[in-house]
């Protein structure tokens, strides 16, 4: 083989090697900012477990607590809530229908809830009075 054809060889396995390792740093570059990003969302989110973002778009009408004689869901006086409502109490149910533009969800209402006392501006105590309602389902406030 020519000194030549030998210089060329090199530098042909030197550039195939340069690639392969700015491909693997580029592939850990993408799985840190993966990374960080997840964290930052988690530290906003956390920031916003007690504020008013978290009770306005992430759990009104959601039952946070349900035993035998307790259910607390999370509507209260700043939602309008007063003693003697009754809410519909739905969940979500999984369809089966995984196609483009099918409803992969549908809500179905499950029962019915009244409000016995309003705890603060953010939660009530409810009793069920029609259905089985547990915690995690959903309570919508007819305003």
């Amino acid at each position: 083989m020519s000194h030549g054809a030998v210089i060329k060889l090199l530098q042909v396995q030197l550039k195939e090697s340069v690639n392969l390792k700015l491909k693997k740093e580029n592939i850990m570059l993408k799985n840190i900012s993966k990374k960080i990003a997840l964290v930052a969302f988690a530290i906003v989110l956390t920031g916003c477990a007690n504020s008013n973002f978290s009770h306005n778009y992430l759990m009104r009408g959601q039952v946070v607590s349900s035993s035998t004689d307790n259910m607390v869901v999370c509507l209260g006086l700043d939602d309008g809530a007063e003693v003697g409502q009754e809410l519909t109490a739905y969940r979500f149910f999984e369809t089966g229908n995984f196609g483009e533009g099918d409803e992969t969800f549908e809500r179905k209402n499950i029962g019915k809830v009244k409000i016995e006392k309003i705890i603060n501006e953010h939660y009530a105590k409810v009793k069920v009075i029609e259905g089985n309602v547990k915690k995690h389902d959903m309570v919508q406030l007819n305003k």
